[in-house]
Order: C-alpha cells, then structure tokens, then sequence
C-alpha cells in the first residue's frame, strides 16, 4: 500500500565503523547516556586501541547512538537515546550480549547504576587485606586469573599495567590472587568496574577492600564523583556499594543475542 499523500518516510538508520582513535575526536560531543555521557570517548579509545570494534550511527560528526563491541569475549555496549537506533545497532552483530539502556532480548538481566559524590564521601574502612596497584610483572597471573574466571578474555587489554588512567588493584591471600578491580577517571567523574573475586575467597572482605581502594583513589585522582553497576543478583556488592554511601541512580539492562 502507498504511504498517504504527504506522508513522510522514515529515515534509514545509517551505521558506518570507525576505523582509529583519530576518528573518535572528530565526533560532535554526543548527548546519548545520562549515566555514561563523559566516558563515551575512553569507551571508543579503549575499544579500538584493543582491537575491537566500534559502530556509531548518524551523519558526518553527530552521533545518535554508539556500539562497542569487543570481539574476543563478544560483548557490546550501546548508547542511545532513541530505542529503534538502538535496536538497529543491537542487529549487526551476531551471538554477543549487549549493555543498554534498552532491554533488547526476553529476560534481559537488569543492572543497577549506583553512585556518589566524592566531595561527601567519608573513606573511612579498616582494610582486612594488603591492596596494591599491578604491576607489568602482574600481568601472566591476572590473565589466568580472568581467564580462569570467565574463558575468554582479550589479552589486549592487559597489554599495559599499569594503564594509564585506569589502575588495576588486586589482593592476595597466602600468595595467591585472590581478587582484581578496575577504576578509571575521565573528565572527573570516576568509575569502578571488572571486579572479579575468586570464589575460594569469597566472604572474606576481598570485594570490600577493592571497593575502597579503588574509591580512594579515584578522590585523589580529582573525581567529583564516582559510579559502578552492579547487577540486580549480586547481593554482596550491592550491599558493599550501599554500606559505602552509594546510592542507586539508574539502570541499564544486560541483554543477549541467540
């Protein structure tokens, strides 16, 4: 049937790679997450300097929506404001499971966005454990350590320790690895993520010692504030998290392609 008289067509959603990190600083400062709008350009940098892959949609240099996809562990993230570009982006790439705002997939697992104001944060902990940053000659033991985890893991990512910006802290117990975190800040605003604990370690306040370590940090490294997101199963970081002085301010959903 022929669309009525004066009836506009819908643009098609237009998706096009990005090829270097060069490119990234090209795009319009993009309005597509109210959760992670100052970290969209790390996320695009680490991407690519780690050999995956990053989708954006729009013209020229204004961005309506982003994907970055790593591909040795086939996960994907999406920024979006409008679902229908979302779900665009969430098409073009095949058996992956995908961070949005959206839930894209049936029984997409719900993850909470907790944050606070480092300003007001009170850092008080009497740590249980020795926490200390990694180091180059850290790096053989934490990738078996993730490998170990979770399988497949990209070993680019690891390529530097430290990496610049983005410490990575770990506690042994007995000489083993015990636990691992990330934290990283960019533009101020301070993010925790990736922490993994063996679960021969667990309930022993590992996953608490990380936790402040990596906030403690972040404040001296100028964070206004900070935020992590947890999944709604993960009752023991949730209450780290909550106990901490964070707050739940969103959330976004982890869906999966077949």
């Amino acid at each position: 049937m022929d669309p009525m008289p004066g009836a506009a067509l819908a643009a098609p959603i237009r998706v096009r790679a990005l090829s270097s990190t060069d490119e990234v600083d090209s795009l319009s400062g993009s309005d597509l997450s109210d959760l992670f709008n100052p970290f969209l350009g790390h996320f695009m940098r680490e991407v690519l300097g780690g050999g995956g892959e990053v989708l954006v949609t729009g013209d020229g240099p204004n961005v309506t929506g982003i994907l970055t996809f790593n591909a040795a562990e086939r996960v994907a993230s999406i920024f979006a404001r409008e679902r229908a570009v979302a779900e665009v982006l969430f098409s073009q790439r095949e058996h992956l499971t995908v961070f949005s705002d959206f839930a894209l997939s049936p029984g997409a697992e719900t993850y909470q966005v907790y944050s606070t104001e480092l300003p007001e944060w009170d850092g008080s902990h009497r740590f249980s454990h020795p926490v200390r940053a990694a180091v180059e000659a850290d790096r053989v033991a934490i990738l078996r350590f993730m490998q170990e985890m979770y399988g497949r893991v990209e070993e680019s990512w690891l390529r530097s320790l430290p990496r610049p910006g983005e410490p990575c802290f770990l506690v042994e117990v007995e000489g083993r690895l015990a636990g691992v975190g990330w934290a990283s800040v960019v533009n101020r605003n301070g993010r925790l993520h990736s922490l993994s604990v063996h679960p021969r370690y667990r309930r022993m306040h590992v996953g608490t010692d990380l936790w402040y370590a990596r906030m403690l940090w972040t404040q001296q490294a100028g964070a206004d504030r900070v935020l992590c997101e947890i999944a709604d199963h993960n009752l023991a970081s949730r209450a780290i998290a909550t106990t901490g002085g964070m707050r739940p301010i969103g959330q976004i959903f982890h869906s999966r392609r077949p």
